[in-house]
């Protein structure tokens, strides 16, 4: 096995300056070697962290409502067994904030392959070994649009199509790529709207998650109705 990956980042998990994600990012990526990609991400998360204002999760429906972009930063070293790959995911975890580095009630670190690449079994089955039975009944599997498949499956494994390169909407040549899914706030089959979103921001006077995602280029199709609706509150911090 010698594997070449990489993490899907979005959100503060690219600019926060904790400690812990700051040696994460300098000891296991390449952060001078960042790929912008479409990602399939809303703001859909309410979160106490940060000051009960909405955060990124990924949806599948934003393939019909429309894409964002977010990064893609390579590892540092090459994956050279299966052992090398749940450290690479542990390590994110507890980047993330995960207690036990791979899942807990909010989230979980979640594996996808390269569709357009052939792999040993070997992978799937360890991942499915080291996932299968703490993602039971997990909430994330059934949190979600009723028309829109859930971002991660019960095996851990993530549930998107493989991101396209913003530059030239070619595929990533990487072989895996793990990503953090978080749970959406959905209320009565639907994710929080743009007036509930730029709302909690105002009634929070927080709009530093928002600002700093858009200043390091991490978008979603919400962004102009959400800023449209901030400017009076934070123009300028722009």
């Amino acid at each position: 096995m010698k594997l070449k990956g990489g993490v899907i980042i979005i959100g503060s998990l690219l600019w926060d300056s904790k400690r812990e994600r700051k040696d994460w990012r300098e000891n296991n990526l390449k952060l001078s070697d960042k790929i912008r990609v479409f990602l399939p991400i809303r703001y859909g998360r309410l979160s106490d962290s940060r000051r009960n204002t909405y955060t990124m999760v990924l949806s599948n429906n934003c393939y019909r409502c429309g894409l964002g972009t977010g990064w893609v930063l390579r590892f540092r070293t090459e994956v050279n067994s299966f052992d090398d790959l749940k450290r690479e995911a542990e390590e994110m975890g507890k980047a993330e904030g995960i207690g036990n580095g791979l899942f807990c009630d909010w989230g979980v670190v979640s594996l996808i392959l390269n569709p357009n690449k052939e792999f040993d079994n070997s992978i799937q089955e360890e991942w499915t070994k080291l996932m299968k039975d703490k993602l039971k009944n997990h909430q994330l599997l059934e949190a979600k649009l009723k028309s829109e498949k859930a971002s991660v499956d019960s095996n851990g494994f993530l549930k998107i199509r493989w991101p396209k390169k913003v530059t030239n909407q070619k595929n990533l040549d990487l072989d895996f790529l793990l990503a953090t899914v978080t749970l959406p706030t959905i209320t009565k089959n639907r994710y929080p709207s743009i007036f509930e979103i730029s709302n909690a921001m105002i009634k929070a006077n927080y709009c530093e998650y928002f600002i700093k995602n858009i200043k390091n280029k991490i978008t979603t199709f919400q962004d102009k109705r959400i800023l449209d609706r901030l400017k009076k509150k934070c123009s300028n911090k722009f």
